[in-house]
């Protein structure tokens, strides 16, 4: 029965965005912020896990900046849909020509990763226009795998699916990826992982963000230091004009093999959040707040119980 609206939602949500799509960009991006707007206004739960999540990151803002911020991100996610609903007509030359890499934290850092000639690990987070990150990438002649996680939808995620699976891109189902993600290091590809989520504990350790404990992903440590692997910390952000974009890629890590696995995963995976944490500081208002982000703790405590 939970699936019976699977397909008239998924018309609703493509014409949703035909329509979009084919209005004038600034009437699109103006028409999704009002939308945004209004969301805010009336997602009482997302934006109470959004504030705790900012109270944790920001203890030195007050209530009133938090709350712009907030408002900030809801509107930052409606341009991603704006260029979601253009994409599909939007060839590889148009993503290169508004989408660039940052001089010097871009471009060079990811050669000097593939110089090691063992592919890259690549870790990201659900900063500004996450989706358009690796068909950019690609765009210029580097394709990666990616692991994602299926939509309940199935009609909408045969539809993103075959979307982020552009100019080479590979899309892999989080479940039961490990052997395609193996096999893609051992013929020297990249792999990309979003890390920012709340991960179940046998699939993460606890490393510290926004200095507190946060369950996250323990796969790249954990092939990075089995491999030899080089791990690239990437990230999109917009640049001055909208509907232009910048990406930065850090310099190259090495998870060295110098303690026991479990202290080595769990440090590397501690400085992974600390990228993530720069960029979120730097533009507070591109990161998905609404997540519930310090959910599993290690003393059990539930931090999101009045949200619910």
């Amino acid at each position: 029965m939970k699936h019976l609206l699977d397909w008239p939602v998924y018309v609703l949500i493509r014409l949703f965005l035909f329509l979009i799509g084919r209005m004038p960009a600034i009437l699109a991006y103006r028409f999704c912020e009002v939308l945004a707007r209004l969301v805010f206004l009336l997602d009482r739960k997302h934006c109470s896990i959004g504030l705790i999540n900012l109270s944790i990151a920001f203890p030195e803002q007050n209530e009133s900046w938090r709350k712009k911020v907030l408002r900030d991100s809801f509107v930052q996610i409606s341009h991603q849909l704006v260029e979601l609903s253009r994409l599909p007509r939007t060839s590889a030359e148009q993503l290169r020509s508004k989408i660039d890499y940052e001089p010097g934290r871009g471009l060079e850092n990811y050669l000097k990763a593939r110089s090691y000639n063992k592919g890259v690990l690549f870790i990201t987070g659900h900063v500004s226009a996450w989706e358009l990150l690796p068909l950019a990438h690609a765009s210029h002649g580097f394709p990666l795998s990616f692991t994602v996680r299926d939509l309940d939808n199935k009609w909408l995620n045969g539809w993103i699916k075959k979307l982020r699976s552009r100019d080479g891109n590979q899309a892999l189902s989080k479940q039961n990826s490990m052997r395609a993600i193996l096999r893609a290091l051992k013929e020297g590809k990249d792999v990309g992982f979003l890390i920012d989520q709340n991960v179940q504990r046998k699939e993460g350790v606890f490393a510290s963000f926004f200095g507190r404990p946060a369950s996250t992903i323990s796969a790249v440590a954990l092939l990075a230091r089995r491999t030899g692997t080089p791990v690239v910390p990437g990230f999109i952000y917009p640049d001055r004009t909208r509907g232009r974009y910048r990406i930065r890629f850090y310099p190259p890590l090495m998870v060295d093999a110098g303690n026991d696995e479990q202290t080595d995963v769990r440090q590397s995976t501690a400085q992974f959040n600390r990228y993530l944490e720069e960029i979120i500081r730097e533009y507070p208002h591109c990161w998905l707040w609404g997540h519930r982000r310090f959910q599993d703790q290690p003393d059990g405590a539930d931090i999101y119980h009045w949200t619910r």
